[in-house]
Order: C-alpha cells, then sequence, then structure tokens
C-alpha cells in the first residue's frame, strides 16, 4: 500500500514538472518526509523495514498541490 501511494506521488510530480522540493514546500512538509513517503518508508533507517504511514492531513496537502482530491490521489494508488 505505501509503496503504491508513493510511486503514484512520483508519476504524478513528474508528469507536472514539479521537483520533490518544490511540491514538499508547496504541501507543507520536508523534502525528507516526501523522499521517505515516495520510497514508501516510515525512516530512512536501513535497519527500520516499517513501511510510510502518512498523516491525512499531509495526504491531502500533496493531492491539494497536485490539483486532486485526496480520494483521487488515494484511487490512484489503488489504496
Amino acid at each position: 500500500m505505501a509503496a503504491r501511494l508513493g510511486t503514484t506521488l512520483k508519476r504524478l510530480r513528474n508528469e507536472q514538472g514539479l521537483s520533490q522540493e518544490a511540491l514538499a514546500y508547496q504541501a507543507g512538509i520536508t523534502k525528507n518526509q516526501l523522499q521517505l513517503i515516495e520510497a514508501g518508508k516510515a525512516s530512512g533507517r536501513r535497519d527500520e523495514p516499517a513501511s510510510s504511514n502518512p498523516r491525512m492531513a499531509t495526504v491531502v496537502g500533496l493531492a491539494t498541490v497536485l490539483g486532486i482530491s485526496a480520494s483521487a490521489l488515494l484511487q490512484a494508488a489503488e489504496i
């Protein structure tokens, strides 16, 4: 699930010509947070296998910047 969301976010971001930094800034999160979400990881630690679980507010912020609803983003990721 987390990997699909990350892959979908990356695809939509690239389609709109946005850098990770630009999308993250406009969504109110850090570039590092976006990198982790796109990678489907909860942290950058190699020994931590937990998957990404972004807050709904984060998903809404990212979707808004991408010009879609949060539900459309989740549907695109087949979640």
